[in-house]
């Protein structure tokens, strides 16, 4: 089942009301039956699902159906009957306006205007003609024509870029799946600035929280590793990274820094040095290991934070060229000077040089794994030092494994991701330019931004293609949200973190719009729809009537509502905190019409647009 059905579900409502209220245009051609005549040639006439007072060019009969086509003017409608397309034994409709539009009567366009025609779509030749071939182009004519219905009736600009980001919202793969697709397109070396920028942005929406607490354990042990504070200590995280995976088990320190440098950075000028001066000290080239030496001491003394390390180095350098320290120097002096050059150098790039380690995504995995209690085999066969270690580490986690969704956070994080993807976009652009404010920048410095400028730039075909598609699909969403009257609806998905996966959570709030152009707190209504790891498809819906909240939740497990009995009584006091009342909580359970909850009406059943529907981001 594809994320995109329940955006399907969810806008269904909309299109007929949205066409009740859809605008006439001169040009356009109408089918329209004629109710009541009134004096001076006007009439009552039913075109499609409305009724209008029109002003005829001609006079006509009641109850008959016509062509017309809508004439420029002020005022009232004003239509003109299509002489051609309604005299008897004339050829069929669809062949007719074809013919007088100009348009080849092939199969496609015949079955276009009738799709026109059959949904009451207000017809030009314009219109005809752009959406034939941008349908020759889409996955299939039935996906074409849905989308051009979509831009139609809300009356959104007739272009191939709005239909292409449409058409990504409505029948298009998933956001999580496309960012995959153009991080795996993104990865080696030769990327530009904006596609290094937008690697680093999909690397972390798609990471899951099992993944990014890994990561965090593993820097931690790469630092008590790199330390030579305690040596103990930094023998037990090394024995630890073997654990992980990310050290050979059999490796010693000194054949473990040799790889970490030559396979992470080598390209940096400190790794080329300590590499060139293990080298020497293993040929016993005196000349060349204090030559590099020397150098080594002016990357350490251009900081000024390692003046420490910089005094230390310097002793040691003149200690060897005096013959007090014996040479080749021992391997564990050695250790201690690679590792504490490397600590001391790239604390700032430790994410970038881990990110270059072989095999750092399953270490993470495994690393959260291990901290979660997921892998007790592996955990039996640690040592004392190690279990200690490893508690620790687990204990100074803890706040932040567990504040991406924490129930207080969780509002800024689902902004925070708002932000990245650069769903905001136009309106930072526009704050900026009426505020010349420095840090308004650095919001433009977002994924959608950023993908429009890398297709312009000199790239492959497939990660260009890629990153349009992630960019329609960005757009498509921005479409379908927009005002209507004083009502507000917005319709998003967002790429979530849960522990073992990385879901898309797909939400559609709207709701009353008060004078600060907000959605109205008091009356508004939610409803989202998330692929959660053990509990499967879930559809939420919220409805708040006068600060009164009503929860229906729709999920195929008999026995989540006893699973959720207990946390009842603290969800409506901690909503009472924030002056809402807790109605009910209420569970259905998905019916045999399908194998997934989309396959069956329940969204059509709970999405009306002529209800408030929203979500209040403060419960």
């Amino acid at each position: 089942m594809k994320p995109s059905d329940i955006i399907q579900r969810i806008i269904r409502h909309d299109q007929n009301n949205a066409l009740k209220t859809a605008a006439f245009k001169p040009g356009q051609i109408v089918s329209g039956k004629i109710g009541k005549l009134f004096p001076n040639q006007t009439a009552e006439v039913q075109i499609g699902s409305q009724k209008v007072i029109a002003q005829l060019e001609t006079p006509l009969s009641a109850n008959i159906r016509y062509w017309f086509k809508v004439e420029p003017g002020e005022g009232m409608l004003r239509l003109k009957v299509m002489k051609s397309a309604n005299r008897p034994g004339s050829a069929a409709p669809a062949e007719s306006l074809l013919s007088q539009l100009g348009m080849q009567l092939s199969r496609e366009n015949k079955m276009l205007i009738q799709f026109f025609l059959k949904e009451q779509l207000p017809i030009t030749g314009e219109t005809l003609k752009m959406a034939s071939e941008w349908i020759k182009e889409s996955r299939s004519a039935e996906d074409g024509l849905r989308t051009v219905k979509e831009l139609i009736i809300r009356q959104l600009p007739f272009s191939k870029d709005v239909f292409s980001a449409l058409s990504s919202v409505l029948d298009g793969d998933s956001l999580s799946s496309l960012m995959g697709e153009l991080q795996e397109e993104l990865k080696g070396s030769g990327l530009s600035s904006n596609g290094q920028q937008i690697y680093s942005l999909l690397r972390d929406l798609t990471k899951t929280s099992r993944e990014k607490l890994g990561r965090q354990a593993i820097f931690r042990l790469f630092s008590e590793w790199l330390s030579t504070k305690n040596q103990a200590s930094s023998h037990t995280a090394f024995q630890l990274l073997k654990v992980l995976g990310l050290m050979p088990g059999e490796a010693a320190e000194d054949a473990a820094l040799k790889l970490l440098m030559e396979g992470s950075i080598q390209n940096k000028p400190i790794s080329h040095v300590l590499t060139e001066i293990l080298k020497a000290n293993d040929s016993g080239n005196r000349q060349g290991f204090i030559l590099n030496f020397a150098k080594l001491n002016g990357f350490i003394g251009q900081r000024s934070e390692s003046s420490g390390l910089a005094q230390t180095l310097e002793i040691l350098f003149n200690d060897i060229r005096n013959g007090k320290i014996s040479f080749p120097a021992e391997k564990n002096l050695l250790n201690d000077i690679v590792k504490s050059a490397l600590s001391h150098t790239l604390n700032d790039d430790l994410d970038q040089l881990l990110s270059d380690v072989q095999g750092i995504k399953q270490a993470a995995v495994q690393a959260g794994r291990l901290l979660a209690g997921e892998k007790p085999l592996t955990a039996a066969a640690l040592n004392l030092k190690e279990m200690t270690m490893l508690e620790e580490l687990k204990n100074s986690l803890q706040t932040e494994s567990n504040i991406t969704y924490e129930q207080r956070n969780f509002h800024s994080e689902l902004k925070r991701i708002i932000r990245t993807l650069g769903l905001s976009h136009e309106y930072d652009v526009l704050n900026l330019l009426k505020h010349s404010d420095e840090g308004a920048s650095e919001k433009l410095d977002t994924l959608k931004p950023l993908l429009m400028g890398f297709i312009n730039e000199e790239t492959s075909h497939i990660a260009k293609d890629a990153a349009e598609r992630l960019l329609h699909k960005l757009t498509g969403f921005q479409a379908l949200s927009q005002e209507s009257g004083p009502l507000q609806q917005y319709i998003f998905q967002l790429p979530i973190s849960l522990w073992g996966k990385t879901s898309d959570l797909t939400m559609q709030w709207s709701g009353r719009k008060t004078k600060e152009g907000k959605i109205d707190p008091s009356h508004c209504r939610v409803i989202f729809y998330l692929n959660l790891e053990h509990l499967d498809e879930t559809i939420v819906d919220l409805q708040v009537q006068n600060r009164i909240i009503k929860i229906s939740v729709i999920n195929e497990h008999t026995e989540i509502k006893d699973l959720t009995a207990p946390f009842a009584a603290e969800l409506k006091e901690n909503l009472l905190k924030l002056n809402y009342k807790l109605s009910s909580v209420s569970f259905q359970k998905a019916e045999s019409a399908g194998d997934s909850l989309m396959a069956r009406d329940t969204m059509t059943s709970i999405v009306h647009s002529n209800q408030f529907s929203g979500v209040d981001l403060r419960i």
